[in-house]
């Protein structure tokens, strides 16, 4: 809570009248533009206390008028316009105006500098523009003159628009982290004041263009050049205001009858119309200068309408609402004025986001913006937090701000300029007596058992108490008046007071806030502190030094004097003796703190030997933290409000470490978390420590809310949904430890504008609501009166009870007999949740029914703590926070107890709805057992029902009320409920009735029982018939069996599924049809019973079947047997399995043979996994095993006997392999782990492929073997992949002698087929490497005479592939002389391993390459006769080449007759050749 003090300017004229007063933006200057009779037409400048500058020759004309003023933005430059024209420039540093000679000749109408002050713009009432450019020193030169020949009415000039918000001077404290604001937020009464030191104002670029309006409705746009164009036409209609967007290229535009219109700027500065509204009230004429229109943020227009209305319009959101004009008062004694009240103009400070406007009558209205919330209705965004009053007709409001941080308000009244400062309530208060601030000059003083309210003369901004004297001051005196106490209170008289209040002196002070110490009066200034005795005479006098800085701020606690400075420097000092002594050394906190910015607020306990203290960061915002100075240590300490809210383990319940000792630590207990969850994200406001205990401390902390979050503009209201973690605000009590430590005691919840004022044990003193407020401690209930011994007790027990000193906790409390303190310890034995204590305390106190309670709960382990805690609680009477317990631990079911117990029904059943669904229905059965206990039955009635027990209860609750009974069941739609009122309604006899009743709910089965009754039989059977209901069905029956009609009473036992009435009915009246239309409906043991008697009756064909149904088939097989029934024997064999009876399948596979049914038979036998009998069934009788019957005849595995599942399994495969079916042969082999005679089975197939397969999973080597050897057989010569196969199964086979076999088969194949002795080279080497890998064998003689020969051929090999080589390099005598070498010495040997005819028809070719014809015809003629000595006559084309021949004849000119008479034609091997070739390279 706030109040505006007001003070008037003096004005050197009395009688002046002002017309105009403007604030300087950024320095605490006002001028005005005022007018006297004597004088005339003058401008004065104020400072922001109200006087006139001294030193300031202000501009006076007796003939004429100051008609506008406007001050530079930056710089200190004042401009005024006079009613001729004149242009007058003050620079701030000479003391005369400077006189500008300009172009205007007509009153100046207009005056305004752009946003930097880059452009000076003058205009007058004749149309007349003039920009201007303004230097440092005030000089003019004008840049353009337009005349527009119409009289100008607005100017505003075009803002630099910027992505985003840069902050000046006024918005510094809010330019450090985004979010940081809404810490600072919520510090009412401090504002950084290092401001100017630290911050400047910040660079931009200027916008030299502006918007000019005239009287027309003409809006015309100049750029900085000059130029102007018209951008928008009212076509006559005069403009009220146009004012230009500060965030955005916009502009709005208010017409005469409160249209307002909304433009879009373009760069050429054009407009388009994005929005128009047409506000309702009443049209307000308009003057020069009044205020009707101002913006109130970035994006809200504040309007007056013409009455007492403020209307808001949100151009982003398009909302618009009307302000509230009704405070919310704590204390109102106003009346009601019988003057028509009317807002006459409008105001809005950026710096502290209030709103304010002026009446006609002389009020003022202050509205607040919060930012950091989002209210639930629009309205509520804005709070009308004050009302003042003062004289006169208020035609005009200003904001300035005053050393650049605190925002005044000038008024201006005509006859009177008021300047406003805001400041908060005063108050103060000591043990026995204290005040509080009313009004600006009311002062409300109260004690205990009385009260006096104080009128002064003089308003006050700050105060002081003790128990003799009380002290105001206004800034400039202090006052004192002296406070004497009355002995007796007479009895008769209800208003006595118990103390006068009377003037003492008062004395000149200048200062910023006083302190009353015993007698002594201390002030504070900028210069010094200074103390005055209680007559106003100097004590003594506490200066600071030029490094120190000026003080800031003080605080006195016992007779400890505490002052910190702006430099950061704290002082110490002991105001015991007569004069101030420094307690300590000065301390400096940029040496002790990181990131320091300045001193908030510094106070001294009642020791003097630890200062608490709150402190800025460099950005001058709250840091959050809660500073401990401990003098004697020289240590500092924090407990850090804000750092857990990123943390996942807080460790708040220890002691806080200095800097050099961050690992010390303290056990954490349960209450401690808690704190820790409740003290998170908070600032730290104000702080006190107690007189009386230099260990107590005590601080409110604020919860900073995110932007967003909804705020109850209501009175706030506890609730259990709201726990102690989402309170605005706390107090919380600690205990500052001697080892350096913080430990925090309690915490309690208060309303969001209390103010803590201090701690009085056993009290927390708070403001609230215009009212001091004394709040016992949490520790002291019950104990408001007790002895300074009994308050030491306490203290020192819940001092040792946070540390967990038990013995030292009840030490200090062992003498204490009064009952009432230990019933208060037992409550604060909730607080701190220490069970051991509250045992003990409630000994004490003779509560055996708690006692035990309580020690029940802290056996029982299913419990948590939080509820053996509330137990405590519910017996101590503290039943708000047994529910807060319960909730915490999540022991919804005994939270919901607790409320059923409490008769807080509501609040139980929302708790079952949301978090106890179990209980749901129990909750709501209690709360129709409360409402009907309360005679509430229709709300009982609904209860009951959603509990699900209304069948019951409704009947029984209502059951002496029969009118009522019977208008609920008349209106109730329950089935159920409408059956037992039929019943009841039929056992009253009126059957008529009952019937409707029953039909309605459908009940045909009561319905035919009641026309059964009535003997209307035909009714009833259609009835039944109709509907199908089985109990309708039954009870026709049961009628009909009565009457002796049998046949129908069986047809409706069918229908009712009663099939064993309906067989015994069927039985004793022989009705052998419908038994046997029963046999197939009827479940087994009714179909034996059927069976039976057809057996009797002789009817064996029926009993055969109906016995096979019903499961008998051992009777059914004997039956069939008899009766020979193949039919129904077939039926049955087929539904045999494994778990039939070896009898009946043995007498099944007979009956099966017998008949030459073998397959069958051999599937039955399968079937009952008689497996060997199965197959040798299958061998004698030729019965095709097929892949289904081969299955049946594999045994599971696990199923029998391993070694006689292996033996089925090989008998099986022999079998196959017997029909021929290899395929499934090798499967069985497979499965009896034969994989050799698997292998056999498969190469039987002839199936390469899977062969091949086979022998790559089996991996076996004689597998590998086989699948080689059995490839080898194919035709590999032309199958790549068959040749491949064939190498790889001898390797992994390990046969390197059958590999050896293969390579040298393969040599012969490229000698015999393509003549290619490379490739047989090849093979044989690769089968001589083979043989070579032979290290053991049963025969080494034989793989010796194997390597042999391959060496052998080798050799002969090599040599014809050697002179190959020589014929391909030229050598041709070389060649032809080894081959005829090779001719006659190869003998036996070259016939073996190489072809001679070959050996000829290499030398044949190379002749005929060469030429030589002879030679090779010679050759010719030896090689036929070579060939003509052979037995097979072999052709000479099979050795030398056709072509090669052509050419020879061709050579020796003969026909080729002559060598090859008759051409055979040979078929191609070249692809054969490439085959092998590719296989063998790789």
């Amino acid at each position: 809570m706030t109040l505006y003090i007001e003070n008037p300017v003096s004005f050197p004229e009395s009688g002046s009248i002002s017309v105009n007063a403007v604030w300087h933006k950024n320095i605490p200057l006002l001028a005005a533009a005022s007018f006297s009779q004597d004088k005339g037409g003058f401008v004065i400048i104020f400072d922001e206390i109200g006087e006139s500058l001294k030193d300031v020759n202000c501009p006076v004309h007796r003939s004429y008028q100051v008609t506008a003023l406007s001050w530079h933005p930056e710089r200190t430059i004042l401009v005024s316009g006079w009613e001729n024209g004149d242009l007058r420039v003050w620079n701030g540093s000479d003391k005369d105006f400077i006189n500008v000679v300009g172009l205007h000749k007509a009153p100046i109408t207009l005056l305004d500098f752009s946003e930097k002050g880059g452009r000076l713009v003058s205009c007058d009432s004749t149309g007349s523009v003039v920009g201007w450019k303004v230097d440092s020193h005030g000089e003019t030169n004008m840049v353009f003159h337009l005349d527009l020949k119409e009289s100008i009415t607005h100017l505003t000039f075009r803002l630099t628009v910027k992505s985003h918000m840069d902050y000046d001077v006024e918005g510094l404290a809010k330019a450090a982290v985004d979010g940081d604001e809404r810490a600072l937020d919520l510090f009412s009464s401090w504002r950084p004041k290092t401001t100017a030191r630290k911050f400047r104002i910040q660079d931009g670029s200027d916008n030299l263009s502006f918007f000019i309006a005239t009287q027309v409705g003409s809006v015309y746009y100049v750029n900085a050049s000059g130029s102007c164009s018209e951008v928008l036409n009212t076509e006559g209609t005069s403009l009220s205001y146009v004012v230009y967007h500060p965030t955005k290229d916009a502009i709005v535009v208010m017409m005469e009858g409160l249209t307002v219109g909304y433009f879009s700027v373009d760069k050429q500065g054009h407009l388009v119309e994005m929005a128009k509204v047409k506000l309702s009230g009443r049209v307000q004429s308009r003057t020069v200068g009044s205020q009707g229109l101002a913006w109130a943020g970035n994006s809200s227009l504040a309007i007056l309408t013409g009455d007492l209305t403020v209307r808001i319009w949100d151009l982003d959101t398009n909302d618009n609402y009307v302000l509230p004009t009704t405070m919310k008062m704590y204390i109102s004694d106003e009346k009601p004025s019988s003057v028509s009240e009317v807002f006459t103009c409008v105001a809005y400070c950026r710096l502290n986001q209030t709103l304010c406007a002026g009446t006609n009558i002389g009020r003022i209205y202050f509205w607040v913006k919060n930012p950091t919330t989002e209210a639930e209705s629009l309205e509520d965004a804005w709070e009308l937090n004050n009302i003042n009053t003062i004289s006169g007709t208020i035609k005009q409001l200003g904001w300035g701000t005053m050393i650049t941080r605190l925002p005044i308000l000038s008024v201006n009244c005509v006859t009177y300029i008021y300047i406003m400062k805001e400041q908060n309530v005063c108050s103060t208060f000591c043990e026995k007596i204290w005040a509080t601030q009313k009004t600006a000059n009311e002062i409300w003083i109260e004690t205990g058992k009385s009260n006096h309210l104080l009128e002064l003369e003089f308003q006050v901004s700050d105060m002081a108490i003790s128990e003799s004297f009380i002290g105001f001051s206004n800034g400039r005196t202090v006052y004192v008046y002296n406070i004497v106490w009355k002995s007796e209170q007479s009895v008769d008289d209800e208003n006595f007071c118990e103390f006068t209040v009377t003037y003492n002196t008062s004395f000149p002070c200048e200062n910023e806030g006083i302190i009353i110490h015993q007698k002594t009066i201390i002030a504070i200034n900028s210069q010094n502190v200074t103390l005055y005795n209680s007559t106003g005479h100097i004590i003594s006098q506490i200066t600071s030094n030029l490094n120190e800085g000026e003080a800031i701020g003080m605080d006195v606690t016992h007779h400890y004097l505490t002052i910190f400075t702006m430099e950061g420097f704290l002082k110490i000092y002991d105001l015991s003796e007569s004069q101030a002594k420094l307690l300590t050394r000065v301390k400096n906190l940029y040496d002790m703190v990181e990131d320091f910015g300045e001193i908030i607020q510094a106070k001294t306990n009642s020791k003097g030997n630890k200062v608490a203290m709150t402190l800025a960061a460099a950005n001058l915002v709250p840091d959050g933290k809660l500073y401990i100075w401990d003098i004697e240590r020289d240590d500092l300490i924090f407990y850090d409000f804000r750092k857990y809210e990123d943390l996942e383990k807080s460790t708040m319940d220890k002691y806080f470490e200095t800097e050099g000792e961050k690992d010390a630590k303290k056990e954490d207990n349960d209450s401690s978390t808690d704190f820790d969850e409740v003290c998170k994200n908070r600032i730290p406001l104000s702080l006190h420590w107690c007189e009386d205990d230099s260990r107590l401390l005590v601080c409110n902390a604020k919860k900073i809310k995110v932007p967003g979050t909804k705020k109850n503009q209501s009175t706030r209201k506890r609730s259990e949904s709201k726990t102690l973690k989402d309170e605005d605000q706390v107090i919380v009590t600690m205990f500052v430890l001697p080892e350096n430590g913080i430990q925090i005691h309690d915490l309690k919840s208060v309303e969001p504008d209390t103010r803590l004022l201090g701690v009085s044990i056993p009290y927390i003193v708070t403001l609230q609501k215009l009212s001091i407020v004394r709040d016992v401690m949490s520790d002291f209930n019950g104990l408001e009166e007790c002895d300074k011994n009994t308050k030491e007790a306490v203290i020192d027990f819940s001092y040792n009870l946070s540390l967990g000193n038990m013995d030292a906790a009840f030490k200090s409390i062992k003498l204490v007999q009064s009952q009432g303190v230990w019933a208060s310890l037992a409550r604060m034995c909730v607080k701190t949740r220490r069970l051991d204590v509250a045992s003990v305390c409630l000994g004490h106190m003779g509560d055996a029914k708690a006692a035990r309670a309580l020690r029940l709960a802290i056996n029982d382990n299913t419990l948590p703590q939080e509820a053996k805690v509330a137990v405590l609680a519910i017996h101590l009477g503290l039943l708000d926070e047994a529910e807060q317990l319960y909730s915490k631990c999540g022991r919804y079911d005994l939270l919901n107890k607790l409320f059923r117990c409490r008769n807080k029904m509501e609040d139980a059943h929302t708790l079952a709805k949301t978090k106890d669904r179990i209980n749901l229905r129990n909750t709501e059965y209690c709360w129709a057992k409360s409402l009907e206990k309360a005679g509430d039955f229709k709300e009982a009635a609904m209860r009951y029902e959603k509990a699900g027990t209304h069948r019951y209860d409704i009947p029984r609750m209502l059951s002496d009320h029969p009118q009522q009974l019977q208008s609920y069941m008349s209106k109730s739609k329950d089935k159920e409920m409408l059956k037992w009122w039929g019943q009841f309604v039929e056992s009253q006899g009126d059957m008529n009735a009952a019937l409707k009743i029953y039909a309605n709910v459908g009940d045909v089965y009561s319905q035919v029982r009641v026309y059964c009754f009535l003997g209307d039989e035909t009714k009833a059977v259609e009835l039944a018939k109709a509907n199908s209901d089985k109990a309708a069905f039954y009870h026709m029956a049961r009628f009909y069996e009565t009457l002796g009609n049998a046949e129908d009473a069986v047809n409706f036992y069918t229908k009712a599924t009663a099939y064993a009435n309906a067989v015994r009915l069927a039985k004793e009246n022989h009705l052998s049809k419908e038994l046997w239309n029963l046999g197939l409906v009827v479940s087994n043991r009714e179909k034996i019973e059927i069976a039976k008697y057809f057996e009797e009756q002789n009817n064996l064909e029926n009993a055969v079947i109906l016995y096979h149904r019903g499961g008998m088939l051992h009777k059914a097989l004997d039956l069939s047997f008899k009766t020979r029934q193949f039919d129904i024997l077939q039926e049955i064999a087929t539904q045999l399995d494994a778990d039939s009876d070896p009898a009946i399948i043995e007498k099944c596979v007979q009956y099966f043979v017998s008949n030459e049914q073998f397959d069958k038979a051999v599937d039955l036998l399968a079937i009952a996994k008689k497996y060997r009998e199965a197959i040798q069934l299958c061998i004698n009788h030729n019965v095709q095993l097929t892949e289904d019957l081969t299955e049946k005849l594999t045994p599971e595995k696990d199923c029998i006997d391993e070694e006689l599942r292996v033996s089925v399994l090989k008998t099986l495969a022999e079998s196959l392999m017997l029909q021929g079916d290899y395929h499934l042969a090798t499967k069985k082999f497979t499965q009896s782990g034969d994989k050799i005679q698997a292998m056999k089975a498969l190469l039987k197939s002839g199936d390469t492929e899977k062969i091949i397969f086979f022998a790559g999973i089996s991996r076996q080597k004689e597998i590998y073997i086989m699948a080689a050897n059995y490839l080898q057989s194919l035709d590999w010569q032309n199958q790549p992949e068959i040749l491949r196969n064939i190498i790889t199964f001898y390797s992994k086979g390990k046969a390197q002698d059958l590999l050896a076999n293969f390579y040298v088969a393969c040599a012969q194949v490229e000698i015999d087929e393509f003549q290619n002795y490379e490739k047989a080279f090849g093979a044989l080497t690769e089968a001589s490497r083979c043989l070579q890998k032979i290290t053991s064998s049963k025969e080494p003689a034989h793989i010796q005479r194997a390597m042999e020969i391959v060496q052998q051929r080798l050799s002969m090999v090599k040599k014809i592939v050697d002179i190959k080589k020589l014929f391909e390099r030229g050598d041709t005598q070389a060649g032809m002389t080894q081959c005829r070498q090779l001719l006659v010495m190869g003998g036996q040997e070259l016939e073996s391993s190489i072809r001679r005819g070959d050996i000829y028809g290499l030398m044949i070719q190379n002749c005929v390459k060469l030429g030589n014809y002879t030679e090779a015809q010679q050759i010719i003629f030896e090689l036929k006769q070579f060939l003509s000595s052979k037995e097979n006559k072999t052709p000479l084309t099979y050795y030398v080449n056709k072509e090669i021949l052509e050419v020879l004849a061709k050579g020796l000119e003969v026909p080729l007759s002559t060598f090859i008479p008759v051409v055979p034609k040979m078929s191609s091997q070249d692809s054969t050749e490439d085959v092998i070739d590719e296989v063998l390279e790789s």
